[in-house]
C-alpha cells in the first residue's frame, strides 16, 4: 500500500498543509480526534519513506515543533498541546499534536474517579481515549452516510478550509 504521507504533493494533501519547511510539513488531521488535532510529518528524502530521522531532519525539528504548536495555540486557544509520536498503521515518521481542552480533561478525569491520581501513564491513556472516540465517530458517520473513507476525508477537508487558512496565517505559511 502506498504511504499517504509521501504523497504530500497530491491535491488532497496540499489542501491540508498549513506549515512547510525544508524537512517537515504539517496538516490538520482528517478525521481528527479533537478540534485542532494536527500532524507534523517528515518530508520524504530521495523518494524514500522516512521511518527514522536523518540528522538534517532532526536539526530542523525544534523549529517545526515550535511553529506548529504556536499556530495551534493561536487558532484554537487550548489549555495545552499534547505531543506524541505514535506509530499506528503508518511507518512514515510523524508527530501528533493534540490540543488539550479543559472540558475534555475534566470529563476524562471525572470518569476515572477512584483510580490513582493523574500521573505517569495517564497521558497515553488520555490520548488513547481521544483517539478511540474520534475513530468511533468517524466510523459511525461513514456508516450513517454510506461514505467511503476517502469520500469522508474530502468532506471533512472541505469543512476544515477556514481552519486551515487560519492555521496558515498563524504559521506564516504562504502556499
Amino acid at each position: 500500500m502506498k504511504c499517504p504521507f509521501c504523497d504530500f504533493q497530491g491535491e488532497a494533501m496540499r489542501q491540508r498543509i498549513f506549515y512547510h519547511d525544508e524537512n517537515w510539513y504539517a496538516i490538520l488531521a482528517a478525521p481528527c480526534h479533537n478540534e485542532g488535532h494536527s500532524l507534523l510529518i517528515a518530508l520524504p528524502k530521495n523518494s524514500h519513506c522516512p521511518t527514522r530521522l536523518s540528522e538534517d531532519t532532526l536539526m530542523g525539528l525544534p523549529k517545526a515543533l515550535s511553529n506548529v504548536t504556536e499556530a495551534i495555540k493561536a487558532v484554537y486557544r487550548p489549555k495545552d498541546v499534547l505531543l506524541a509520536s505514535l506509530r499506528g498503521s503508518e511507518s512514515h515518521f510523524h508527530f501528533h499534536f493534540v490540543p488539550l481542552y479543559e472540558e475534555a480533561e475534566n470529563a476524562w478525569r471525572s470518569s476515572h474517579k477512584g483510580k490513582e491520581s493523574y500521573g505517569k501513564g495517564h497521558l497515553m491513556e488520555f490520548l488513547g481515549h481521544l483517539e478511540k472516540q474520534g475513530d468511533e465517530r468517524a466510523v459511525t458517520q461513514r456508516r450513517e452516510n454510506g461514505l467511503s473513507e476517502e469520500q469522508q476525508r474530502a468532506i471533512i477537508v472541505g469543512a476544515q478550509k477556514p481552519e486551515i487558512e487560519k492555521l496558515r496565517l498563524a504559521a506564516s505559511y504562504y502556499h
